[in-house]
Formats: structure tokens, C-alpha cells, sequence
């Protein structure tokens, strides 16, 4: 399609029934692409069993438009946008659970906001006794006791602010405390580390899993800190993830937006599940950016082939789509023809003009023709005449 067609296609795309949404929307400011968005995150519940760690961080859409629940975070690059709060696989980066932050909207139920979303991105792992790692935005010691229980059964690690009132005073930064020092103090299955890291830096650290409290002599710091470090990055590698190879597009409205993060979502973790399926049976796993390639046409090329059966169809367009299927124009008019991979010359019709790709850069020789295997632009002298009958030998 025309450029101006796909514009027209993204202004008029929306995600909900308009005759309902102020009536929804008093309850739910999601309501725009809610329904969407749980079809997909039911759809990566399913299909992914998760390891034993996993670990709970924010992504942030960038988003400049208006939006009541735009958030600003100023060490994030995009700083303005739709804050996601994600559950992730630690080790294999996949985006389990997410839901929106939606502001002053959310709807807690009397719960601190950290409680709130962790019992609620976790509640497909509950009773399963894996382990979650989060930041101080997060943990607090209730939560890890509530965690404990029945029906959660899971274990916490995650940093701590340094103002809570459950850490003792001992354990706070003095002018007198060596660098890589720490202390630890314990309340039942709970361990609280205090790590000094720098002179002016503290590092506060609960965990839930009945620590020992060691300290690995080379590099001084807790096995709880590398544990910690080990674990912790499973957001932000797919935030990384979703930046190097993104289908987001410039928009003025917040439901696109999402729209085009839950396309990166939804490759990725199709790309995931495919590198492990395919290195379970011994195969060569292709590269993300093949991988997409390769979905992006087996997902349009049951519609190309619709397209080609519209008698109204304008010539040039089905020229198009039948280059993009390798299928040759005479071919499509119902004459026998070689396959793709065959070495044969063909005359594009409405082609540009292009300098031949074998003929020295001095000539500068411009054609027409075009290799139909590596699409080389061939001027008379390097192309090769063949019936059809040779060409398919």
C-alpha cells in the first residue's frame, strides 16, 4: 500500500467501541485498548512455564501526548510516557505479566502501591515457591512476610529505601565505617544486609530466603548483592530489547502507543520462545532481525494472496505484490515459468532505471532488467537469454 494509506489506516485504527467508552472510562482509564491488552497477556501466561527467578521493574513508552496517566521519570531517556509495571523471566528476558500505571486511577483497594502490583503481576506464579526480585520502589518487610504465606508461597529480594523505620540504627551509614563492610541482622526467614559501598553510599538489601549472611572473600561483597545483581536485570534487558529493534511510530494518541509496545512485546517473546524451541532439537537459531522478517511474511502473505484475486486490482500493485511473494509476472498471467531460484532475466514492468551492477562504475550503463534470483540490475551485454524450458533445468 501507498503511504498515505497506511497514515489513513493508523488515524482510523481503534481498539474499542465508542458508544461504551465514557461509561467505561470512569472506572477504567484503560478502557480504550483494555480489552487488547488482556487478550495478550493471557496469551503470555500460556505459553511460557517460568524459571525459578523472576524479577518485577517498570518500563516507560516514550509518550509526549495527552494522557491523564503520563508519567515523568527522569532517569529513564525517554523521561515522559506509559508506565508499565512487568514481571520478567530472569534468565531468559520473557515478559510474563504486565499491567498500566494508571496514576491517581489505580485502583488499590486500600494496598500500598508496591504491595498492590506485585500480588497482582505474581498472581499466575502464586504457590509455585520461586523467588522475585524487585527495587526499592517495591519491597517492604510486610510484603515479604505476606509473601511467606498461604496462598503466595514465595520468596523476596529486593533493595530497600533507607528511610524505612523497620532499619535499625545501627545498621545506617557512619562517618566511622570502613568501605565494603556489612552487617547483617535477622527477624526469623527474614535477612536484612546493610553494604557500604562507597563513603557517602549505602545499599540496603531484605531478603526472604533464610540467608546465611556470607561474604565472598575476593570481591567482599554479600552473596546476597551478587544474587541480587544476577537477577534484577530481566525488565531492563527487554526494555534494551524493545529499543534496538522497535515498530513504534510518531503518535498523538496514548492507545497507539501501547498499541505499538505490545508489538514489541508480542515479538520478543515469540523470539524467545522460538530460540529455545529450536535449540532444543539441535537447530541453528537465525538472528531477531531475520526472525522478524520472517513473521512479518508469513503474517501478510495469506492477505497478498487475497489481494491478487481482485480482477480490480491496478496492474502495477499486483506487479508488487508479486514480486514481494517471488512469484514472476508470467507466472501470475497463467504461463509456466521458472522458480525463483532459478537464474532468469526478467524485465520488471514499471521498474526505475538503475546503473547495472556488473558493468564498470565509468559506463554507468542504465536498464531496466533485473536478476529474478538476487534482483541485480543487469544491462544487454551481461544478460543471458533462455526459454523457458532450459530455464527450469
Amino acid at each position: 500500500m501507498s503511504k498515505e494509506r497506511c497514515d489513513f489506516l493508523l488515524r482510523c485504527l481503534r481498539f474499542d467501541d465508542k458508544t461504551f467508552r465514557l461509561q467505561r472510562q470512569k472506572d477504567d482509564p484503560f478502557t480504550p485498548i483494555r480489552d487488547l491488552w488482556e487478550m495478550l497477556m493471557v496469551q503470555c501466561r500460556q505459553n511460557y512455564v517460568p524459571g525459578t527467578n523472576v524479577t518485577i521493574d517498570e518500563q516507560l513508552l516514550a509518550f509526549r501526548g495527552r494522557c491523564k496517566f503520563r508519567m515523568y521519570i527522569p532517569n529513564k531517556p525517554a523521561k515522559y510516557g506509559v508506565k508499565l509495571e512487568m514481571l520478567c523471566d530472569s534468565s531468559t528476558r520473557y515478559m510474563i505479566d504486565s499491567t498500566p500505571y494508571l496514576g491517581k486511577g489505580t485502583n488499590t483497594r486500600g494496598v500500598p502501591l508496591g504491595e498492590y502490583f506485585v500480588k497482582e503481576l505474581t498472581r499466575s506464579i502464586h504457590g509455585t515457591n520461586r523467588n522475585v526480585t524487585m527495587d526499592n520502589w517495591f519491597t517492604s518487610v510486610p510484603l515479604a512476610k505476606q509473601l511467606l504465606q498461604q496462598p503466595y508461597n514465595m520468596t523476596l529480594v529486593g533493595t530497600l529505601r533507607a528511610n524505612k523505620k523497620e532499619i535499625p540504627e545501627e545498621m545506617k551509614n557512619y562517618r566511622s565505617r570502613a568501605v565494603n563492610t556489612s552487617m547483617f541482622c535477622y527477624d526469623g526467614p527474614l535477612t536484612l544486609l546493610s553494604y557500604k559501598v562507597k563513603p557517602s553510599k549505602m545499599v540496603y538489601l531484605l531478603s526472604s530466603c533464610d540467608e546465611d549472611g556470607t561474604v565472598d572473600p575476593h570481591t567482599k561483597k554479600p552473596h546476597m548483592v551478587q544474587f541480587y545483581n544476577s537477577t534484577k536485570g530481566g525488565v531492563d534487558t527487554f526494555d534494551q530489547m524493545c529499543s534496538v529493534i522497535s515498530c513504534s511510530r510518531k503518535t498523538s494518541r496514548w492507545p497507539l502507543c501501547v498499541f505499538y509496545g505490545m508489538l514489541n512485546i508480542s515479538c520478543i517473546n515469540s523470539y524467545i520462545i522460538y530460540c529455545h524451541n529450536t535449540c532444543v532439537i539441535g537447530q541453528k537459531v537465525m538472528t531477531r532481525r531475520d526472525f522478524m522478517k520472517k513473521l512479518h511474511m508469513q503474517l501478510v502473505e495469506s492477505w497478498l494472496k487475497t489481494r491478487l484475486e481482485i480482477r480490480t486490482m491496478p496492474r502495477h500493485v499486483k506487479d508488487k505484490i508479486k514480486n514481494v511473494l517471488g512469484v514472476s509476472i508470467e507466472e501470475g498471467q497463467g504461463q509456466p515459468s521458472s522458480s525463483n531460484n532459478d537464474l532468469q532475466p526478467l524485465e520488471a514492468v514499471n521498474r526505475k532505471r538503475k546503473i547495472c551492477g556488473l558493468c564498470s562504475y565509468k559506463k554507468r550503463r542504465m536498464t531496466k532488467c533485473y536478476c529474478s534470483k538476487c534482483n541485480t540490475a543487469i544491462c544487454g551485454e551481461h544478460k543471458v537469454d533462455f526459454c523457458v524450458q532450459c530455464a527450469s533445468k
